[in-house]
């Protein structure tokens, strides 16, 4: 199963080791995380246990974290905000641009289908236009005021993020990471 939480507020970033932490207690029981491994590429993943998967995200004050026990999971969260022009035609795909309407939160949404995509597979996002996500992947799309979302996973997808105040995340720490 795979399921996501969310905390906002504050530095996304310096929020998302903490939100995994909580995440873990109330996913899996978990009192503490396991050691944090990363790929080459830099995906983290739990040392000692091949049966749990994670994905981190952050932007401005938001930040996500995926958990599976179902197999593979990548998870992506942008802010909606302007780019520069040409920033849609060098970063979609011929199909992506295809069916983008113009926005700045379509470009958004297509935007975190693709990092999710590429996190879920550990896959380079470079040249981006190149990176097209495969027929049968399990993803969702999700989207707050100023916020688009997606998870990319093996099984069916969360319906909703489980938010969490930063209070429920607050304190949460003792995350290690080592790279291999």
């Amino acid at each position: 199963m795979t399921v996501i939480f969310g905390a906002r507020g504050g530095d996304g970033r310096a929020l998302s080791r903490p939100l995994l932490r909580r995440a873990v207690q109330l996913a899996w029981g978990w009192e503490e995380v396991p050691e944090l491994m990363c790929s080459p590429r830099g995906k983290p993943y739990f040392s000692g246990w091949a049966d749990r998967w994670l994905s981190l995200s952050h932007s401005g004050g938001l930040a996500l974290c995926a958990l599976s026990d179902a197999g593979r999971v990548g998870v992506d969260i942008e802010l909606v905000r302007p780019h520069r022009p040409g920033l849609p035609a060098f970063a979609l795909s011929g199909e992506e641009l295809a069916c983008f309407d113009g926005s700045w939160e379509d470009f958004t949404r297509l935007w975190t289908r693709k990092e999710s995509w590429c996190k879920k597979e550990d896959l380079p996002l470079y040249p981006p236009r190149r990176v097209e996500r495969p027929e049968g992947c399990f993803q969702r799309d999700y989207a707050g005021i100023d916020w688009r979302a997606c998870v990319c996973c093996e099984d069916t997808p969360p319906e909703e993020i489980c938010w969490l105040s930063p209070e429920e995340v607050e304190g949460a720490v003792g995350v290690r990471e080592r790279e291999t």
